[in-house]
């Protein structure tokens, strides 16, 4: 099943009675808090979006093979069809005050010390090396705890696409046009990557609740530790291995 029938299939999804009875179920409380996330949710893959069209550019500056380029362009449709996706569910929890999603940051990451030609380079690698490895170890560890069918698929589906967003940094990382001078500058900027990634994860403290995150919600506890392990069993070691250390 390609990824876009995989949505046309979780469209329907919406409107079976196990996902209506999933949060017909919740308290108000908990639908108030889940209608948020939602919308949280949606306002950081736009944000995401966003940050590949940078990365698109960046790649294309540096002269970066064009199928990193293309994976980037691949990773921008993504990112809007997963704010769709977060859209739908803020509108069946709240069908009244549906919300919309906002640009949480418009500018480029620029680390401080860095040229303009590490920080093309610096964004790619942290985007995805970091923050894009984190993010499938967060889906994997929620999907344990997820019930419903709709958002089983859907995060399966968001999964297989961080996968890919990730390795467009593992990739730029490999690339034998990197200098061993670039090297050594990604490599001085690991510690603040490090930071940086768990900073974005962690930013927004969320107490764990079953009942929500049987329904996708994303709390501190799902969180935090699926960092920690994407940090050190991933991304460190690999960043070592290609010699990024």
């Amino acid at each position: 099943m390609t990824s876009e029938s995989a949505y046309l299939a979780v469209e329907r999804d919406f409107s079976a009675p196990e996902t209506r009875d999933a949060v017909r179920a919740l308290s108000e409380p908990q639908r108030v808090k889940l209608h948020q996330y939602w919308l949280d949710r949606a306002s950081g893959e736009l944000t995401t979006a966003l940050t590949f069209e940078f990365m698109q550019a960046d790649l294309e500056q540096e002269g970066a093979p064009a199928e990193l380029i293309a994976l980037a362009g691949r990773a921008i449709a993504d990112e809007h069809r997963h704010v769709d996706w977060c859209m739908r569910w803020a509108r069946l929890v709240d069908p009244a005050h549906p919300g919309t999603a906002r640009l949480t940051g418009s500018r480029p990451l620029e680390l401080e010390g860095a040229s303009a030609h590490d920080n093309r380079l610096l964004r790619t690698v942290f985007g995805c090396c970091f923050s894009e490895t984190a993010a499938v170890h967060v889906l994997r560890a929620s999907h344990r705890l997820i019930t419903v069918k709709s958002v089983r698929r859907l995060n399966r589906e968001h999964m297989k696409e961080e996968v890919g967003h990730a390795r467009l940094g593992w990739a730029l990382v490999a690339w034998p046009g990197l200098s061993p001078r670039d090297r050594g500058m990604l490599a001085a900027y690991v510690p603040e990557m490090t930071r940086l990634t768990r900073e974005l994860w962690l930013s927004t403290p969320r107490q764990g609740d079953p009942q929500l995150h049987a329904l996708g919600y994303l709390s501190t506890e799902i969180v935090g530790p699926a960092v920690t392990e994407a940090l050190e069993k991933v991304t460190l070691p690999g960043l070592e291995h290609l010699h990024v250390s």
